[in-house]
């Protein structure tokens, strides 16, 4: 239950500084101000991409698990972010793959290849769970266009960013579950 309101503390902190982010309704420049808003957001985002990373994960020791999370998280924030430059339609693969990367990252014998070997160990649930991941990507798309129409601003912000953590959340807890290596029986 602790893990949980940990989670929820992310993500709530999260969606808060991007709807603080919103307020001063700056337009992207090379200015001080925006500059400065954007790299309290991506911060904010990190932190909190970090601490759910970590809190997914399965108990262990604390401090290389941080390490290897934040590590895991800046690394998939910069390619999703160089990808969405590149081209707005290697957003959604990008983010999928983000996930089964990253999501293991919080796991104590997590190596990099934790998240893609998932296909292997449960092929059929890693395929499952990769097709209800895009799919979730796309609604959240959708859905966060659609309240960027009907709720504007701040506070159209943080009921974004609420929702997509806590989407995200749940996903990440399901590639870092998926991720570990199967017990054997017998």
């Amino acid at each position: 239950m602790r893990r949980v309101l940990l989670i929820a503390a992310a993500v709530l902190g999260n969606a808060l500084v991007q709807a603080l982010c919103v307020i001063p309704e700056l337009t992207p420049a090379a200015s001080l101000g925006f500059v400065s808003l954007l790299a309290g957001s991506v911060l904010a985002l990190v932190a909190a991409a970090t601490t759910v990373v970590v809190l997914v994960g399965a108990p262990g020791p604390q401090r290389p698990r941080v390490r290897r999370a934040l590590a895991a998280v800046v690394l998939a924030l910069v390619v999703v972010g160089a990808l969405a430059i590149v081209s707005s339609a290697t957003v959604i693969p990008a983010l999928l793959i983000a996930l089964v990367i990253v999501s293991p990252a919080g796991n104590v014998d997590a190596t990099a290849r934790s998240g893609p070997r998932a296909f292997a160990w449960h092929p059929v649930r890693a395929v499952l769970l990769a097709v209800v991941t895009m799919l979730v990507i796309v609604v959240l798309f959708v859905a966060a266009l659609l309240l960027g129409f009907f709720v504007t601003g701040w506070l159209g912000s943080f009921a974004t960013w609420v929702v997509a953590g806590a989407v995200a959340a749940l996903l990440a807890r399901a590639w870092a579950g998926l991720a570990r290596r199967p017990r054997r029986i017998g």
